[in-house]
């Protein structure tokens, strides 16, 4: 494949011990690492299929549904984000053997921390976009009633009241966006919140303690137009071993919306990295 083709993505389900995962993927040229990717709930891979051709440029890319999130399977009970990280490692080992670059975003952050934090070994490098910060108030308050599941109805108000949900959230997405995410809620079920609850319970800087001490190279980006950009500061001051970037312009949704220029920052991130590590 030549440096201005365009990687295939493909579709793949992998069975774990844990569950039954979906996968987008690409395939690049004489890749020498593979960039792991990590959504926000509750939505699903869908988010980075506009990405992952163009990391497939120079690199192979995974980019998983969360169990439970779109195509994967449902899974029983309340996992904790350590369920989700084992899962998620089932399915990746079986994929690739290649050095793992993660990138989370919002949610998909705390599970990446904690795949870090449990494989250390397994990463070259740790990319968290978004990462939530949450005070042990803020943790109890969204708990108690934050994400609520919907009641499917036979008039389908449930549809109106997701759309509405997700409007109030990202007014300024276009209605092809919100269209989107509306079948990424539908596709989690009505209880949506399972990822959220496992990210409200888990000790987040205990983990992040142990990524600093197995001295994993790490980043934190943040966008100017990020609905939890406000968090950036809580971050920087969680990881003050981390480098970090600001992008001005970017949404919550920058790599589906420039992928091209988001692809061409992680490179940057790969250049960066020290050879033989």
């Amino acid at each position: 494949m030549s440096g201005g083709d365009v990687a295939l993505v493909r579709r793949a389900r992998v069975r774990t011990p844990r569950a039954d995962l979906h996968v987008r993927w690409v395939q690049g040229p004489d890749a020498t690492c593979a960039w792991v990717l990590l959504h926000q709930s509750p939505l699903s891979s869908r988010r980075f299929e506009p990405l992952l051709p163009e990391l497939g440029r120079w690199s192979d890319a995974y980019a998983p549904d969360t169990p439970g999130y779109g195509d994967s399977l449902a899974v029983d009970g309340d996992w904790r984000v350590p369920d989700h990280a084992d899962a998620l490692w089932g399915g990746i080992d079986q994929l690739t053997d290649l050095p793992v670059y993660l990138l989370g975003r919002a949610t998909g952050t705390v599970m990446a921390v904690e795949m870090a934090r449990a494989r250390p070994e397994r990463v070259r490098h740790l990319v968290l976009h978004g990462l939530p910060v949450y005070t042990e108030g803020e943790k109890a308050d969204r708990l108690a009633g934050f994400a609520p599941p919907y009641v499917p109805s036979a008039d389908g108000s449930h549809l109106d009241w997701i759309w509405r949900r997700i409007r109030g959230e990202y007014p300024w997405a276009p209605p092809e966006m919100v269209t989107s995410m509306v079948a990424d809620y539908l596709a989690a079920g009505p209880d949506f919140a399972c990822a959220y609850r496992a990210i409200w319970r888990y000790d987040l800087h205990a983990a992040l303690g142990e990524v600093e001490r197995s001295g994993l190279p790490t980043t934190l980006l943040a966008g100017g137009r990020d609905r939890i950009g406000y968090m950036h500061e809580r971050a920087v001051a969680a990881l003050p071993w981390a480098a970090s970037r600001v992008l001005p312009e970017a949404t919550d949704f920058v790599a589906e919306q420039n992928p091209r220029d988001f692809a061409g920052l992680l490179r940057e991130v790969v250049a960066r990295d020290a050879p033989g590590r």
